[in-house]
């Protein structure tokens, strides 16, 4: 089967977010309308919802827009169509995803926010005055319907200055003023939706509407955007098989490998969900790649891990020992000031929900996929430790570990690891070293992988325990199992009892490889079978 073979070959959109102009021009539409169609039928009126960068959004919005113009001719094959009664609203529809720090906000909004009745289309500057209330009241008033408002990426000018505490208070106070006049115009309001990154609370908007329902950890909307394992499955089926073959891989195989690059999203309910840029990417271009991770790190993040006392460090040891736990009133953000590193990672996707105590309304966080894994490896770590300590060293017994664990040469995987204890981390402090000896090894040796490139999965669990690291590569496993003052033997037992057996179906070579560090005698001792 070759690229050619596809009957019909879908036209997949890269970064374009207008329905009207991808529905026109035949571009694909993963029919998301089944989700926005239970939202406007038992949804609240005033909703606010929140997910990472290119999630898709400013889509949604732009499909709920056009369903609420009434323009049923664009959604002809699809869930909603002959669901719903398609009924014309006026729309006011303002963007902030396109601001930047060194715009003027009140120009950007007056230029660039849009309303759309009978028929015509204006810009916020085409009215007299500056004054969200009495715009709702005019145009609804000569319409004689109320105004659905849609608001996208609402704190992008509050992120975007996170680094001056005394613009991103004038930004709030500004917002504070523009937002008032809204809860006194209900009568003039059909339907109201605001979307962001983070749940800013200390933005006058969820005072002032506070009757603003967060539907974002809301489980009946937790898939209303993002891609469902099923709907991959689904949709891209065809242009799977195809790519498999390219890898030379089984499909069913090659479903886990995308699974593990892309999958992992998890917003509060049991389904976890792909970014759909990452599939979207991978379907046209036909290979694995880091495609959101390719689309840069927002600028408000890296220079808040860079120029805050971050230590990234601690965040991915905590993550790799499961303790790494934020609550619900975390994620609400409160005060500028004391923004928790790990709730704007969360926020921004790099990190997502593990396990959920809902009694406590705590949440315990993990890496939702390879990907950005990888990212906190190669760019976060990086970043919060380039001014304390030489990257060199870590190259070095990055190599060793991998030129050792490939070639399977037991004893070049223990220089590298020796080398990893002895000469990088001696001058960091490992403060949980002594509560969980055996996490900071794996988490450290997990690291020195990554540094070279090369993607490994921790802790895979099965029915009966987790291996500690595996690396798939080509048609071969390799499978390490690490343990602090016992014997690098009874890792090969442990690997041959409970883990090998869930290889062997789709891999043809396992290597089993035993790592034993023995404190006491700080002397590393490793096994390859």
């Amino acid at each position: 089967m070759t690229d050619n073979m596809l009957k019909n070959p879908k036209k997949i959109p890269i970064g374009e977010q207008d329905f009207e102009s991808l529905i026109k021009n035949g571009k694909f539409y993963l029919d998301k309308t089944n989700k926005i169609y239970e939202l406007l039928q038992i949804g609240s009126k005033y909703n606010f919802f929140s997910r990472p960068r290119r999630f898709g959004k400013s889509l949604m919005l732009s499909v709920m827009k056009n369903i609420l113009l009434g323009k049923k001719e664009l959604f002809k094959g699809l869930f909603i169509y002959d669901k719903w009664d398609f009924e014309q609203f006026p729309v006011m529809y303002i963007s902030l995803a396109g601001y930047s720090k060194d715009k003027d906000l009140k120009e950007h909004i007056k230029n660039y926010g849009k309303i759309y009745f009978d028929n015509k289309e204006k810009l916020i500057n085409d009215f007299r005055f500056f004054d969200l209330g009495l715009i709702l009241r005019q145009v609804s008033q000569s319409t004689g319907k109320q105004v659905v408002v849609l608001i996208d990426e609402y704190d992008k000018p509050v992120l975007a200055n996170l680094q001056n505490y005394k613009i991103a208070e004038e930004i709030r106070i500004f917002f504070s003023d523009f937002y008032s006049t809204i809860k006194d115009s209900d009568e003039y309001i059909k339907l109201f939706f605001l979307t962001g990154l983070t749940k800013l609370m200390k933005m006058n908007i969820f005072s002032v509407l506070n009757n603003l329902d967060d539907i974002s950890f809301d489980r009946r909307f937790c898939d209303l955007i993002g891609y469902t394992q099923e709907e991959v499955e689904n949709n891209f089926s065809e242009e799977i098989e195809i790519i498999a073959e390219l890898y030379n891989m089984k499909y069913r195989q090659f479903l886990e490998e995308i699974k593990t690059e892309y999958n992992g999203f998890n917003f509060g309910g049991n389904k976890l969900l792909y970014n759909p840029w990452d599939i979207n990417n991978f379907i046209t271009k036909q290979r694995l790649g880091y495609y959101w991770a390719d689309t840069g790190i927002p600028g408000s993040i890296r220079d808040f891990v860079h120029t805050t006392p971050v230590d990234i460090k601690v965040l991915i040891d905590k993550v790799r020992v499961n303790k790494l736990v934020v609550s619900e009133m975390d994620l609400k953000v409160h005060d500028l000031n004391k923004l928790k590193p790990e709730v704007l990672l969360f926020n921004a996707g790099y990190l997502t929900i593990n396990k959920e105590d809902e009694r406590k309304r705590r949440y315990k966080l993990k890496f939702p996929n390879n990907e950005t894994e990888q990212v906190m490896m190669e760019y976060f770590l990086d970043l919060s430790l380039n001014k304390k300590y030489n990257t060199y060293d870590w190259e070095q017994a990055s190599e060793k570990i991998i030129s050792g664990i490939f070639g399977k040469n037991q004893k070049l995987i223990q220089k590298g690891i020796s080398y990893l204890i002895n000469n990088v981390l001696e001058h960091i402090a490992y403060d949980w070293l002594n509560e969980n000896p055996e996490g900071w090894l794996k988490t450290m040796v997990g690291i020195a992988i990554i540094m070279n490139n090369v993607y490994y999965v921790a802790e895979n669990q099965n029915i009966i325990g987790r291996n500690d690291l595996h690396i798939p590569k080509d048609k071969t496993v390799y499978i390490l199992e690490l343990k602090i003052n016992e014997n690098a033997d009874s890792c090969i037992k442990q690997i041959e009892k409970k883990y090998e057996a869930n290889y062997q179906q789709n891999f043809q070579e396992i290597v089993k490889i035993g790592i034993n560090w023995n404190r006491n005698k700080n002397e590393v001792q490793v096994i390859v079978v």
